[in-house]
């Protein structure tokens, strides 16, 4: 289990006293005295909080598909094998990841943030399209198809590191809101979402052109959202640029 622990000094119980809380993957993320998101506390063998490396990722993902079927033998014993590569090279520690299925389904797509912190921007994940990709990924396991298994287990992976992105830009951590999402690309390089919060993160960051270039390959990967994307408060900065503008119109159209 992963240990977590709650940032907000002052203003929580929990956290004044130094409580640790653990966690396994798909548990409820959030702080149970003062509901806020909870952060990664630092074990010997693991990495910096922010960052997710590979072999972390690859851990995420192992956890995930064996989580979902009960049936972690799969890729470790007799699956073993033919189990893609990214099985073997998976550490025991385990990559946090916010609350999936545990969660409320009428709760926000991300958690509460800590207090003070800005308000949510970034466009985060379908809900019930990351659980239908959790559901696909144990019936591909239950029938033998590894490789299929695997990949709707990266996507719904991906598809909670942008939210976890999401709330970390809220409370202004943006390197660790960069370092999640460019995991969560390497999961699912075809995730129109990614492109476009690393786009709202650029912006926070003050890189117009990146952002451009940014919002231009989110359009190009099938971005769908144009109706959420217009109440984004993030992209206020951008609605008066003609070069922004362009390209809304442009791909607005193609969606309509």
């Amino acid at each position: 289990m992963a240990k977590y622990k709650c940032p907000t000094l002052g203003d929580c119980d929990k956290a004044n006293a130094g409580e640790i809380f653990e966690r396994s993957p798909g548990e409820d993320l959030r702080c149970p005295g003062c509901n806020t998101l909870l952060d990664q506390v630092n074990t010997p063998s693991g990495g910096s909080q922010g960052g997710v490396s590979k072999p972390v990722i690859a851990g995420a993902v192992v956890a995930a598909v064996a989580v979902m079927a009960g049936a972690g033998y799969f890729f470790m014993g007799r699956g073993a094998e033919s189990a893609p590569a990214v099985v073997a090279e998976a550490p025991a520690v385990v990559a946090e990841a916010p609350a999936t299925e545990a969660s409320s389904a009428s709760a926000p797509a991300v958690g509460p943030v800590a207090t003070g912190a800005a308000p949510a921007g970034g466009i985060g994940p379908d809900e019930a399209e990351t659980k239908a990709l959790r559901a696909k990924g144990e019936t591909d396991l239950r029938t033998g198809d590894a490789a299929a298994a695997e990949l709707s287990s990266n996507k719904a992976a991906a598809n909670e590191m942008l939210k976890l992105a999401i709330a970390r830009m809220s409370q202004g951590k943006l390197d660790e809101a960069e370092k999640t999402l460019t995991s969560a690309r390497e999961l699912d390089p075809k995730q129109s979402l990614v492109p476009y919060n690393m786009a709202v993160l650029r912006l926070k960051q003050g890189r117009t052109e990146d952002a451009l270039k940014e919002f231009e390959a989110s359009f190009m990967a099938g971005f769908p959202y144009f109706d959420k994307m217009d109440q984004d408060p993030d992209l206020d900065s951008m609605r008066k640029d003609p070069r922004f503008n362009k390209l809304v119109d442009q791909y607005r159209k193609q969606t309509t």
